[in-house]
């Protein structure tokens, strides 16, 4: 009976439904889970209904693929402007003295390079 319903439903667990209820059917136990879960409204994506989750939503919120993209690459800064951000940044108590310095020499080491 679960799985009837289940199917006649169109669950989205309705596979799982049917194996918990061929397997586990025989123990009360096993057949009332599989008939609460039949029974229970399964909330779908991009539906209206304000149905309860089914509980365990294996096939409806399935991960989608996406393809990662990269970001475009920073505009770049010169070096004059980066030394003036630092200052600000000194200025306005963001960063202390002893980071100021470290990040001015790494900046000036970097455009050595």
């Amino acid at each position: 009976m679960p799985s009837i319903i289940a199917f006649r439903r169109s669950h989205p667990n309705r596979w799982i439904i049917l194996v918990i209820n061929i397997a586990f059917g025989g123990t009360i136990i096993g057949w009332g889970i599989a008939l609460v879960w039949a029974m229970r409204a399964a909330h779908r994506v991009g539906s209206t209904s304000n149905g309860g989750e089914s509980g365990l939503n294996l096939f409806i919120n399935d991960v989608k693929k996406i393809q990662v993209v990269e970001p475009p690459p920073l505009p770049q800064t010169s070096l004059s402007h980066e030394l003036e951000r630092l200052h600000g940044l000194l200025v306005q108590g963001a960063i202390s003295q002893a980071e100021f310095d470290g990040l001015k020499a790494k900046l000036l080491g970097a455009s050595a390079l």
